[in-house]
């Protein structure tokens, strides 16, 4: 009985040195969970392709579907990216360099970087003979029939959202959370990070799991999340311009 007495008591010590709802830091990490989950539930159900082309059919056919896909890079960029940063400049009034928005590549951290995309390269060059890979890539299908600036306009698009992705995982979560939780913000943001790619092949949403840890990690440690948005859209491209077949 004394040693689950005692137990009891340095549980009940160790939650009463815990910060609570008062704390300044606490109410960051509450107000960005919420929103974390309000953003992702609103790009499931009202930001996909799917529903451009429920609620504007008569658009979906010129340009061969081009429209609801931007319909989708934008609605990520805004809701991963312009407004977890309103947010962390007027409602947190924090910089948003302490969010990892900033270009801090350091000599010494290029080997990570390239060593990351070179282990990722061979995976991404097996993935893209499956049949499960060819059946969603190239994001945007009506890419074979279209023009070149059409092309163009969906790459750049595309390509920028990752950039409001890495914001929104490593800097708006993982950064901002680990001032009250320290490393662990990187287990935490890994899972809804994991869960975006639910609609993707098995193996890319398993993969998923893996690459949240790390690039969690490089984003803990370099402060920046410039060396994830480098690994992640070179990954990307590498996949679009196979399953073009333009390599």
């Amino acid at each position: 009985m004394s040693r689950k007495r005692t137990r009891t008591r340095r549980d009940d010590a160790q939650a009463a040195r815990a910060p609570d709802v008062q704390d300044p830091a606490v109410r960051v990490v509450a107000i960005t969970a919420v929103y974390a989950a309000l953003a992702l539930a609103f790009l499931e159900y009202f930001g996909r392709p799917e529903f451009f082309a429920h609620v504007f059919p008569s658009l979906i056919w010129p340009h061969f579907g081009l429209y609801p896909h931007l319909w989708w890079a934008l609605w990520t960029s805004a809701l991963f990216l312009l407004v977890p940063m309103i947010i962390v400049r007027f409602g947190f009034k924090h910089r948003l360099r302490d969010y990892g928005l900033n270009l801090a590549l350091q000599r010494r951290d290029l080997w990570l970087y390239v060593g990351l995309f070179a282990a990722v390269v061979p995976l991404v060059l097996l993935a893209s003979r499956r049949a499960d890979f060819q059946s969603i890539y190239p994001f945007y299908r009506g890419a074979f029939q279209a023009s070149a600036r059409e092309i163009l306009a969906w790459e750049a698009a595309y390509l920028t959202q990752f950039v409001a992705l890495e914001f929104f995982f490593r800097g708006f979560l993982v950064l901002g959370s680990s001032r009250i939780v320290g490393r662990a913000s990187i287990w935490l943001a890994m899972i809804p990070y994991a869960m975006l790619h639910y609609h993707k092949p098995a193996p890319e949403a398993f993969a998923a799991i893996v690459a949240g840890v790390v690039l969690g990690e490089v984003a803990y440690r370099t402060r920046s999340i410039a060396g994830g948005v480098i690994v992640h859209v070179g990954v990307a491209g590498t996949m679009e311009l196979l399953a073009l077949r333009i390599i």
